[in-house]
């Protein structure tokens, strides 16, 4: 069942206007005889979760996709990376989306943009005169009831346009990211002198540029160099507004990692351990696609292919409880980035075999996306499992998306 939203989106034909992108904006857009195909070509079967139908791109290899849902409706746009394969809502319309797309050069932490270079992001090329926009602008002023066009163009910039839009509940989550990474950013720490860092360990970089407080003696002492003392420079970082966005985030959308990952680290800096463990365990529950790694810095302290939130409980000694999370984490814990994926694989296999259909649909998928599938044959049998039991469910949609997702991975791969 389609939203609102998205039936304007085809009645009106608003599609037809989106043929090409412009300023690296997501305006090209699938043609619904495509997307009604038996094996479309915007989908990436297996890298893309099979829940996902794409519907816009940049034309550098992301999309803008709707989610299917388990009660078959279908609202909520993600922004899909095809680098990594990481996702990130961008709003419950695709409304929101576009209107996201249009504004978010202008908001704080745009310089770690989504899956685009920071001066791509910033380029104003055709930004503002895209026949899409005027839709969007018009269709959020109906659904949220306010007037959108104070915060397009440059009247609101930075941390006002990012209140304006939490306030109106618009792409809240992706604001919040930019708010995140944003107060994570240390302006007293120029690119020459991280460069001159490299030379060391590239994680221990990486860890020092996340949390400024794990920066080592010698490069603190380098970094006041300029004259800034190191009581400034470590007093750059805004913690606390990194909880305050994160607790709000694993209200509104618990399915993303980065949500737990990082109120548990705020914790965790403190002396915490208590709530720093309970906010991990529930980022464990979370695919490591959600957990914009990159673009936070939490990869320095995660290694090849591991969770965030399962490295930090082992640096901690956390003690599983339960038989399920003991044997979770012991392939959590495999020495290897493949053996880890076959290992989780085969867990949530095994789990999914005996639940019932709904919480098998879970397992399943679980079992394909929750790190990556080894080997990439898995997904051919993961798919039919998946739209097996979505169906025995009463998940029409998510059972008949999951069946595309699969004639696409025969049509692609032969298999």
């Amino acid at each position: 069942m389609l939203s609102d939203d998205l039936a304007r989106w085809f009645d009106d034909e608003l599609w037809r206007v989106a043929g090409g992108s412009s300023g690296h904006r997501f305006a090209s857009a699938v043609t619904p005889e495509e997307l009604i195909s038996q094996a479309p070509r915007a989908i990436w079967p297996a890298l893309m979760p099979c829940d996902f139908l794409p519907l816009l791109t940049n034309e550098m290899g992301d999309w803008l996709c709707v989610r299917i849902a388990p009660d078959n409706s279908a609202s909520q746009i993600v922004h899909w990376y095809h680098g990594g394969g990481d996702w990130i809502p961008w709003g419950n319309s695709i409304a929101e989306a576009i209107f996201f797309d249009l504004v978010r050069h202008h908001l704080p932490g745009s310089e770690r943009d989504h899956a685009i270079a920071a001066h791509s992001a910033a380029e104003a090329d055709d930004r503002s005169c895209h026949p899409i926009n005027d839709w969007a602008i018009a269709q959020l002023s109906r659904i949220a009831a306010v007037d959108i066009n104070p915060l397009v163009g440059d009247e609101l910039i930075g941390d006002e346009l990012a209140a304006a839009m939490i306030q109106a509940q618009i792409s809240e989550a992706a604001v919040r990211c930019q708010q995140i990474i944003h107060a994570l950013d240390n302006p007293l720490l120029s690119e020459p002198l991280i460069r001159s860092w490299q030379a060391g360990d590239a994680d221990r970089v990486q860890q020092a540029l996340f949390d400024n407080q794990r920066l080592p003696d010698e490069w603190l002492e380098r970094a006041t160099e300029k004259g800034d003392s190191p009581e400034q420079i470590l007093a750059q970082q805004d913690w606390d507004a990194v909880q305050d966005h994160c607790r709000r985030v694993t209200e509104i959308e618990p399915e993303l990692a980065w949500g737990w990952d990082l109120l548990g680290y705020t914790y965790e800096r403190v002396g915490d351990r208590t709530t720093a463990i309970q906010n991990y365990r529930r980022g464990l529950d979370c695919s490591v696609f959600t957990d914009q790694t990159v673009r936070v810095r939490t990869h320095g302290f995660n290694g090849e292919g591991q969770k965030f939130a399962a490295a930090r409980l082992l640096d901690l000694r956390y003690q599983p409880v339960g038989e399920e999370e003991q044997d979770y984490f012991r392939c959590l814990s495999a020495p290897s980035p493949d053996q880890r994926r076959d290992r989780v694989r085969e867990h949530f296999s095994r789990l999914a075999e005996k639940a019932e259909p709904a919480e098998a649909h879970d397992l399943w998928q679980r079992a394909g996306w929750d790190l990556g599938a080894e080997p990439m044959l898995a997904f051919a049998e993961l798919l039919e499992h998946i739209a097996q039991s979505a169906q025995a469910a009463g998940r029409t949609g998510q059972s008949e998306l999951a069946k595309t997702h699969r004639n696409c991975f025969r049509d692609r791969y032969g298999i």
